[in-house]
Order: C-alpha cells, then sequence, then structure tokens
C-alpha cells in the first residue's frame, strides 16, 4: 500500500506540474526506472489517475497523459463555476469570523507572492499556485459540501496542468509576453494578479454574495479569454 500510494503521489505531482506533458506516453517499464518502483504499484497508480481524469487508456496504445485543449478548457470552467457558484453562496451565507480570518490571511500571503508571467521558474510556480489555490479555498471554505469540495478540488488540479502547459510550453510563452501583445498581457494580469482577487475577497468580507459570484463569474471569463487567445475555440 505504501509503494502504491508513493507511485500515485509521484506521478501525479509529475503530471500536474508539466514535468510530464500533455498527451506524453506512460509506458511501465519507462516508469519504473524513472521511480524506482515496481509494476503493480505503478499499475495502480494510473489505474488511479485514469479515474481523476489525468491519464488516458487508448485501445492497442496504453496510457498517456491526458490532452489539453480548448474544449476541455471551457468544460472545465463550466464545471468549475457551477460548482465554485454554489459552494461561495453558501459559505457567504454560514460563514463565521474564523472563515472571515482566513480569507483575509490567505489574500494575505497571495498579495506576498509574484504572478506567474513568462520566464518563472518551478519554485515560483508552484508557490502561487499553492497560494493561490489556498485563497480560493478559503472562499469555499464554509460550503459545508464534501462532495462539492471534493470535486472542486478535483476541478482545480486539472486547471492547474493547463496553466503550467501554457506558461511553459514554448509557444504558448511567445503569445504571453506582455510586451509583444500589451493587450493580452493585461488580460492575462486580471486573470492572475491581486485586484481582481481583493474585490473577490472584499465583496465575500462584506456578505455581497450576487457581487461576489458576479466577481467570481468574471474571473472565470477572463481565463476562458486567455485560452481562447492560445487555443481555437473550435479546437
Amino acid at each position: 500500500m505504501a509503494k502504491s500510494s508513493e507511485a500515485y503521489d509521484r506521478l501525479k505531482s509529475d503530471i500536474l506540474r508539466a514535468i510530464i506533458a500533455p498527451g506524453t506516453p506512460l509506458v511501465v517499464a519507462g516508469l519504473k526506472e524513472r521511480y524506482g518502483l515496481g509494476w503493480t504499484p505503478l499499475r495502480e497508480a494510473l489505474s488511479r489517475l485514469e479515474i481523476e481524469g489525468l491519464v488516458v487508456l487508448e485501445h492497442n496504445r496504453g496510457y498517456r497523459v491526458a490532452p489539453v485543449s480548448a474544449g476541455a478548457i471551457r468544460d472545465l470552467q463550466l464545471a468549475r463555476r457551477t460548482v465554485e457558484e454554489t459552494l461561495l453562496r453558501r459559505s457567504i451565507e454560514s460563514g463565521d469570523a474564523n472563515w472571515e480570518a482566513g480569507i483575509v490571511a490567505e489574500h494575505h500571503r497571495l498579495s506576498r507572492t509574484p504572478s506567474p508571467a513568462p520566464g518563472i521558474d518551478e519554485a515560483g510556480m508552484t508557490l502561487w499556485e499553492e497560494r493561490h489555490d489556498a485563497f480560493h479555498g478559503a472562499l469555499l471554505a464554509a460550503g459545508r459540501s464534501e462532495s462539492l469540495t471534493r470535486f472542486q478540488r478535483q476541478i482545480t488540479e486539472q486547471l492547474q496542468r493547463h496553466h503550467r502547459h501554457m506558461l511553459f510550453d514554448p509557444a504558448a510563452r511567445q503569445e504571453l509576453d506582455p510586451q509583444a501583445q500589451p493587450s493580452f498581457g493585461d488580460l492575462v494580469e486580471r486573470t492572475l494578479g491581486l485586484a481582481h482577487h481583493t474585490r473577490l475577497m472584499e465583496a465575500a468580507l462584506d456578505r455581497d454574495t450576487d457581487r461576489a459570484v458576479a466577481l467570481l463569474v468574471e474571473h472565470i471569463g477572463f481565463s476562458l479569454a486567455v485560452y481562447a487567445f492560445l487555443w481555437p475555440l473550435e479546437a
């Protein structure tokens, strides 16, 4: 069991961080050499990751990392909006002083973290992801639904892969250069920067549910616009 958990954790981490790129074949023999683990725990890990949608099993071709695409992004963002709207409304309705303090604390940590930009290194990206996801998690923490919270975390992980691909893929990085594309750079800043997160925090703390949800929807719309710029929506 310990080896299976280790295989799952290490392989999942490499997929989420795009160390193993989308579409990469996952041959068990190669994974065995890479991680120094046996066939059984690696096969069990691949089965679990297939259930989570992080790898796909193709007939006569074996496992590979799930691809990224505009279609997948649209679907994930629709799921994100549906789940997070519900959790945010419930959190604003039932959140107490500890919930408020958690939001403020995570916003402070996020404010101390540079937003992702072309040229960001692995450590910087990892830190931003952790603090960004912690902030959004704090907003939704009083949602009182284990099932929705678990689903929200799975969606967040899938989106993390797409963020990584967008920032570290050479073609995407060229498009993301704010000096080459000033208007697009502004869009990226709206999506990943602090200002919009600050307004979202303020609306939640003011218990202004409609405004908070509108800001969340706008935030998701910014993200979709970034992806649409990089991948045609018909893809």
